[in-house]
């Protein structure tokens, strides 16, 4: 390392420093860092200090900007994205990221500048709070892969929102069975018989098997195999932001462990022989003349019909009731994870911690139903 006294016009004393050392990045190749303008030796031995240690840590030292709008481009671009997904972060980045912290050096935001960002987001919607923090995850995760910074205190920082749904207090993300099957009843009678039914088969299809809606909604009947009673998950309908008319197929699914071949169980089967036979089409949920079922559009109705049964819905709750189903059943973690296809068996084990509550309910009715408790015997 070595310190260079320069004369400088600028400088009141008529001099500065300058630093100059030789090092080796994390891929082993051979670079020099050079720095100056300090108006004194000390200044410079504390900066050079200061980057040795960044270095240690496995930091980028090449003293430029990266800013937040750079690392969310280069984010969407990284494998597992599907392009459901990657509109709905880039509509929320667009609205709530980018006019506030698109520029902003990544190096510049700590946790003050974090939670005063989510502090301001306090009358936005809960929904587009969770989805700017996870957002704002994926960039800060990315910034300490590529080496900009060390740590991103994003879990540290509390979250607030408006709840614009009708969800009651206490409403559970789980759908009993004797709820699910009042709710497939009402959605499937009605004028439309087409429309209720592949609306019916939307419900089935998640219940049973705990399709997402793009997974459902991309099924087709080749990827039925009534003869060993699997399914094949392999693709995904494409819809968010598109109007009808341009949905289209993606052949391949949400990530890598999302592809898979799943059996069928009986219930599903018998549905899925009698669907068959009124249904023509290569698609197992359409309309009545052929094309893609709008997955939000069937979602809302869904969602109608459950309220006049006094139920909350959406349909993501036929997946967490199809894992939860699975826990309860007793499944053991590696077999609901594989079922599920998550992409981490982490993702499964939350469900087995939100279960415990039905669990020991469970327990409770299991013991204790056959018989009342005598006090005075």
């Amino acid at each position: 390392m070595r310190f260079d006294k320069r004369e400088s016009k600028k400088s009141k004393s008529g001099y500065t420093w300058r630093v100059t050392f030789e090092y080796k990045d994390r891929y082993g190749k051979k670079k020099k860092y050079s720095k100056s303008g300090f108006a004194t030796k000390k200044a410079a031995q504390v900066h050079a200090l200061a980057v040795q240690s960044d270095l240690a840590k496995g930091l980028v030292v090449d003293n430029s900007v990266h800013t937040v709008d750079e690392l969310f481009q280069q984010m969407i671009k990284l494998p597992g994205y599907s392009p459901n997904t990657i509109r709905t972060y880039s509509d929320t980045y667009r609205k709530h990221i980018l006019p506030v912290l698109g520029s902003v050096d990544i190096k510049d935001l700590h946790y003050p500048e974090l939670q005063g960002f989510f502090t301001d987001m306090s009358g936005v919607g809960k929904s587009a709070v969770i989805t700017t923090r996870t957002v704002l995850k994926g960039i800060g995760n990315l910034a300490i892969k590529s080496g900009y910074i060390t740590s991103w205190p994003i879990d540290l920082v509390q979250t607030s929102g408006m709840n614009h749904s009708r969800k009651s207090a206490g409403s559970s993300e789980y759908l009993p069975e004797a709820d699910f099957q009042s709710l497939l009843s009402l959605v499937s009678t009605g004028r439309a018989e087409f429309s209720c039914g592949s609306r019916g088969m939307f419900l089935l299809l998640g219940y049973y098997l705990g399709l997402r809606v793009a997974e459902a909604c991309a099924l087709q009947w080749s990827d039925v195999d009534f003869e060993n009673r699997t399914i094949n998950i392999n693709k995904q309908l494409v819809y968010s932001g598109l109007r009808l008319a341009d949905f289209f197929i993606k052949d391949n699914t949400k990530t890598e462990k999302s592809t898979a071949i799943l059996p069928i169980p009986e219930p599903l089967l018998n549905s899925l022989k009698e669907w068959r036979e009124y249904n023509p089409y290569p698609l197992v949920l359409c309309m009545e003349d052929g094309r893609f079922m709008d997955p939000k559009y069937a979602g809302r109705t869904i969602k109608s019909k459950a309220r006049r049964l006094g139920l909350y819905f959406h349909p993501h709750m036929l997946r967490h009731t199809f894992v939860t189903n699975l826990v309860l059943s007793g499944a053991d973690l590696k077999t609901v994870s594989e079922l599920a296809r998550h992409k981490s068996a982490s993702t499964s084990l939350q469900v087995y911690t939100e279960t415990s509550d039905l669990r020991k309910a469970e327990a409770i009715a299991r013991t204790f139903e056959d018989s009342s408790p005598h006090l005075l015997a």
